[in-house]
């Protein structure tokens, strides 16, 4: 479904993405580990298209998509989540999942006057999406909330809801386990294992191990910008290249 070739992101002398090369099998879910300074957020955000990779090819679903916007790239069906959400905190919880949704007639100036019914049938069609998901991530009853009062783990599952109005095939999550309490966490893994039995493809970063031994197959390692290895989790848990990338400067 998704395969990088060669994928470089150099800023300056430093490439923090250097020759990065694999394939995210369709219907998996795929974790992204490493250590701080491996360079996994900046592979995301070539991924995304928020930064334009130095060298090297991508492509999604047999397309190249090396070069483009996150717009176009999100419209393709590929989405992405961030560590640290931030709704708008004054706007609704349901408001803020409605945002997702390119495209809509209303979006342009005159159809408000001159399609003003496909407007309101497509506005009642997205609301019923949001209430949806908003339900599948159980927050439902706070839909009417301003998005201020969410918790740290209640953001992240808005997030969620928000990228799944927009109906993407993949979505890349940037370490949903992070600073989320044991109970919603388990929450956060049993949705993402649902969405995936759906048919959702997953490529997730993660530095919480448990989460990822459980959640995970294959799994990716990089260190120093560059993949270390991927295999399934007892492979990774065993490789002594995984046991030096994480522990080799402390026992230094």
């Amino acid at each position: 479904m998704l395969v990088a070739r060669d994928l470089v992101k150099a800023f300056g002398g430093v490439r923090a993405v250097d020759g990065v090369s694999f394939a995210i099998g369709r219907g998996t879910i795929t974790g992204l580990i490493g250590p701080n300074g491996a360079g996994k957020t900046t592979l995301f955000n070539c991924l995304a298209g928020f930064h334009r990779p130095t060298s090297g090819t991508l492509a999604f679903q047999g397309t190249r998509i090396d070069g483009e916007g996150p717009d176009r790239i999100f419209r393709r069906g590929l989405a992405r989540t961030f560590q640290i959400p931030r709704p708008f905190p004054e706007m609704s919880v349901l408001e803020n999942v409605m945002l997702a949704p390119a495209g809509q007639t209303g979006e342009r100036f005159w159809s408000n006057w001159f399609a003003a019914g496909t407007v309101a049938r497509e506005e009642r069609a997205l609301r019923d999406r949001a209430m949806h998901w908003l339900a599948f991530v159980g927050l439902d009853a706070l839909a009417g909330r301003p998005a201020r009062v969410l918790s740290g783990g209640q953001r992240k599952l808005v997030e969620l809801a928000r990228v799944l109005v927009a109906e993407p095939t993949m979505i890349l999550l940037d370490e949903p386990g992070a600073g989320v309490n044991p109970r919603m966490l388990d929450t956060i893994v049993d949705r993402i294992a649902t969405l995936n039995a759906q048919g959702i493809t997953f490529l997730v970063i993660e530095h919480n191990m448990d989460l990822v031994m459980r959640l995970c197959r294959p799994i990716l390692v990089m260190a120093q910008g560059r993949l270390l290895m991927q295999g399934d989790p007892d492979a990774v848990r065993g490789d002594p290249r995984v046991v030096e990338a994480y522990l080799g400067g402390a026992a230094a």
